[in-house]
């Protein structure tokens, strides 16, 4: 009996082969391109189940909640140095877990990534500083910081990795990892890893 089953399996699959409805086993299908996210960005969140690109600088502008979800993965361009500038009145709401950080990295192929792939974040607050007038964070974006609001709240990072951020766009005015301008006490900065930054990993201007 067991003799003609495997005959009667062998036989089946050599038909199986010949047939012309049989398929050969292919490679896996290419990722999916990431979604863009460029410009001034509106009150939204960004899913576990996309990844995204940013491309230039992208704003959280005041008045507007970027949400991120635990596990996301976003891109920094290369070429036009992405980054992400929370201006201040913005919110940035990227809290991850232990066992889902929020990942921000370069787009470019694992294996070819360095430092300075793309720009960083930068989170601008309404908390004293000791700068005169209004000033404009470092780095070349549109982003003032600072104020009387020492309890500013610009928002959560939390268990967020920063990889292959840092660029310098003229001399001494940078891009580095994650930048703090005037963010006040009401802001949780809390398990934030920059790893192989092209500048300062972080760098702090006032706040509370």
């Amino acid at each position: 009996m067991k003799k003609l089953l495997l005959s009667a399996f062998v036989a089946m699959a050599a038909v199986a082969a010949n047939s012309p409805t049989a398929l050969a086993q292919t490679a896996c299908p290419a990722a999916p391109a990431p979604t863009v996210l460029s410009g001034n960005l509106t009150t939204q969140t960004l899913s576990r189940n996309t990844i995204y690109l940013l491309q230039g600088f992208v704003y959280v502008p005041n008045g507007v909640t970027l949400t991120i979800e635990p596990g996301t993965i976003i891109k920094g361009d290369k070429v036009s140095k992405g980054s992400l500038i929370v201006q201040r009145g913005g919110r940035l709401i990227a809290d991850g877990t232990p066992t889902q950080p929020i990942v921000f990295t370069s787009n470019q192929p694992a294996g070819s990534r360095a430092a300075g792939d793309w720009g960083g974040i930068i989170l601008c607050g309404s908390a004293p500083q000791n700068l005169p007038g209004d000033p404009t964070i470092e780095g070349g974006p549109v982003a003032n910081f600072g104020g009387t609001n020492a309890a500013d709240n610009s928002g959560i990072l939390r268990y967020v990795r920063i990889e292959f951020p840092g660029v310098e766009f003229v001399a001494n005015n940078e891009i580095n990892g994650l930048t703090l301008g005037g963010v006040g006490s009401g802001t949780i900065i809390d398990y934030v890893q920059v790893s192989y930054s092209g500048d300062d990993s972080y760098e702090w201007f006032g706040g509370q």
